[in-house]
């Protein structure tokens, strides 16, 4: 049978696919579950700074009637914030002792600072990586593009000094340039990048009349905008990179690889089909394998990428002329 381990972040995986933090990574017994269907590897749920932060002020709000000092105002708010921070390691802990496939913590962060000390009580209570979540809007008009890409690189710098185990990114993709932000990642020494993070985003009920926010499930045709990235910088970065994001099938799983990507990270189609997916899957990549004569994923992997390296019009502009020259016919 094809040899489908590999290594994602310098760790050792067993395959490449790789829960992404969402609601299966939450608990125990999922995690559990996640392991016994297959997967390589587990991202714990995302730990909130500004959640931690909104928590703590709720509890000053709570307690506000017993609040006649600055130590108490002090107390309750560092409290609240421990229980959360305590709750996390209770799960990372727990992970660590019933599973046997590598646990990454996982830090939604928006600025540079406290969470910081987070990363370090994570990594101490065993963390096998640290997976750091970064979103910001830039929605201040009077705010220059590079001036928030140099307040993430600040962060990303921090975090390296900070963090002595595997450190990941998991990004958006709205950068001026995104490619060099991809080269920058790599002179800061990170050990991989997730293409892309899905990102909560606003609806509005038309009935209400009020805000809402979109439903976060992935569609099976939304890997190609990581697909493109991963084939165009696969081989310009010594990082991992990573596929996330409508990965629903085997299909889409072998296409990343084949553009360079290290592993995937799967979610939605957990959530839509089932944990026992990922053997669906697992089962797809071991046929191809076999199929077209891999005896492991390193002899394909990054095959598109090297293809096409000095012809990147096939990764951006090719496309889009092929289809506009079917449309007419030719």
């Amino acid at each position: 049978m094809a040899d489908v381990s590999t290594t994602y972040l310098g760790l050792p995986l067993k395959n490449p696919l790789v829960a992404a933090s969402g609601p299966l990574t939450s608990s125990l017994d999922s995690l559990k579950q996640l392991e016994d269907a297959g997967l390589g590897a587990v991202v714990l749920k995302s730990i909130f700074e500004e959640q931690i932060e909104l928590n703590g002020f709720a509890a000053l709000e709570r307690a506000e009637g017993f609040l006649g000092h600055t130590e108490g105002y002090e107390f309750v708010k560092a409290t609240s914030m421990e229980q959360q921070i305590d709750a996390y390691l209770a799960l990372l802990e727990g992970a660590k002792r019933s599973l046997s496939i590598p646990v990454i913590a996982s830090i939604n962060c928006y600025r540079d600072g406290t969470w910081l000390d987070y990363a370090r009580r994570f990594i101490a209570f065993g963390a096998d990586a640290i997976e750091l979540n970064y979103y910001v809007v830039g929605a201040d008009p009077e705010t220059e593009g590079r001036e928030l890409e140099k307040q993430f690189l600040q962060l990303v710098r921090s975090a390296r000094k900070a963090i002595d185990v595997p450190l990941s990114l998991k990004i958006g993709c709205s950068y001026s340039s995104l490619a060099n932000m991809l080269r920058r990642f790599d002179e800061e020494e990170v050990d991989g990048v997730v293409l892309f993070n899905r990102f909560y985003a606003p609806d509005v009920d038309i009935e209400l009349m009020k805000m809402t926010q979109t439903r976060m499930i992935s569609g099976k045709d939304e890997y190609t905008l990581a697909l493109r990235w991963i084939g165009l910088m696969s081989e310009e970065v010594r990082y991992d990179l990573i596929g996330a994001t409508g990965i629903h099938c085997g299909d889409s799983v072998i296409k990343l690889l084949l553009a360079g990507a290290k592993a995937v990270q799967l979610c939605s189609v957990l959530l839509k089909e089932g944990v026992d997916s990922a053997k669906t899957i697992l089962a797809d990549l071991h046929g191809w394998m076999e199929k077209h004569g891999f005896e492991e994923i390193e002899a394909f992997r990054g095959k598109l990428a090297k293809t096409y390296k000095g012809d990147g019009s096939e990764w951006t502009r090719a496309q889009y002329l092929k289809t506009m020259l079917e449309a007419q016919g030719n």
